[in-house]
């Protein structure tokens, strides 16, 4: 089932610090994201925004070769928390591999990155010339021995260690989640 944004829908802080959206009739959507990662004061309640409902949709639409519904609808709510309230990143790019072609993605793209043998898929949800904002669609993945990248965390890296998933690699994405 595809959720539908409407009015009532509202960001706010829960008690477990993260960020949270009330969906209206007693549903609640729990996003991963900790309070202290995101721009976004403790009395937070802010509308789910005419901007937000575009990136949601927009997100939903490059996720229609995720398996489940359900999956599609958490990995676009979660782009638009990271879009929307996430605190600005530095690139942290020395843990992907650099690619032979430069790739400049789109919001909401599928990518890949390559991480110790490893391909990773992500999703584009900000971009500028030279680094993407991207979440995590892959499952847990160590990028060192002090570092986990969780699915649907955010990272910010340099362009030059994306490739695109279309064609050869959309199987793979059918099956992520």
């Amino acid at each position: 089932m595809l959720l539908q944004p409407n009015d009532h829908w509202c960001w706010f802080v829960g008690k477990d610090r993260h960020l949270m959206l009330d969906l209206g009739e007693e549903m609640l959507f729990s996003t991963p994201y900790q309070q202290k990662r995101l721009l976004c004061a403790d009395d937070m309640h802010q509308s789910f925004s005419v901007e937000d409902t575009g990136l949601y949709y927009t997100f939903l639409d490059k996720l229609s070769c995720v398996a489940t519904p359900s999956r599609r609808v958490q990995a676009a709510l979660n782009g638009v928390a990271v879009a929307r309230f996430y605190k600005p990143l530095m690139p942290q790019s020395w843990f992907f591999e650099p690619q032979a072609d430069y790739h400049k993605p789109q919001l909401g793209e599928l990518i890949g990155l390559e991480c110790s043998e490893r391909h990773l898929t992500m999703m584009v949800v900000e971009t500028s010339p030279a680094a993407s904002l991207c979440i995590s669609l892959s499952a847990d993945v160590e990028l060192n021995e002090s570092k986990t990248l969780p699915v649907f965390g955010a990272i910010k890296v340099m362009n030059d260690r994306l490739f695109s998933l279309e064609g050869s690699l959309a199987e793979e994405i059918r099956r992520v989640g």
